[in-house]
């Protein structure tokens, strides 16, 4: 493949984050499943099947510990998805600029590297219960980003 090495390797980083995406949003509709948090007309899925009634978790016995564990977990996994949505796509969009901005590219390429080992493990973090972990990998990918955007913006100005 012809490409200079920051878009190979945004090319490679940029799919694997969305495989995690992917497999992340599927644990996450088995969880919405198991929690009863569907829409009703789903209750004919195949993931319906042996779970518990679909009413978007509107009614059933609060009181219920096996339910109040399932929606927690459900909700864990909302979270998962939605810290992703807030934070991959403008990353990605601070990475792209760095495949044309000329900065340092061994830099370009460890952050990009970096940020998406992080962002993998965060998922593994969140999803687990890890503390201070989690906040660790949230940091650091931050770190990753400001550094490529620097990267980039000293690479427009030389």
């Amino acid at each position: 493949m012809s490409g200079s090495t920051e878009l190979k390797t945004y090319i490679v980083c940029s799919f694997i984050l969305y495989l995690k995406f992917v497999i992340a949003t599927g644990i996450q509709a088995t969880k919405t499943f198991d929690a009863g948090c569907r829409p009703p007309e789903d209750k004919n899925l195949a993931l319906a099947q042996g779970r518990r009634e679909q009413n978007y978790g509107m009614f059933s016995d609060e009181n219920d510990a096996e339910l109040l564990k399932a929606r927690a977990i459900e909700h864990r996994w909302k979270r998962i998805i939605q810290n992703d949505l807030e934070s991959i796509p403008l990353a990605l969009l601070v990475f792209l600029g760095g495949v044309f901005a000329g900065g340092n590219k061994e830099l370009f390429v460890i952050c990009l590297a970096v940020y998406t080992s992080v962002r993998c493990f965060h998922t593994y973090a969140y999803a687990n219960m890890l503390q201070p972990h989690r906040a660790w990998c949230w940091r650091i990918g931050v770190l990753m980003i400001i550094t490529s955007g620097v990267n980039s913006i000293v690479g427009v100005f030389n």
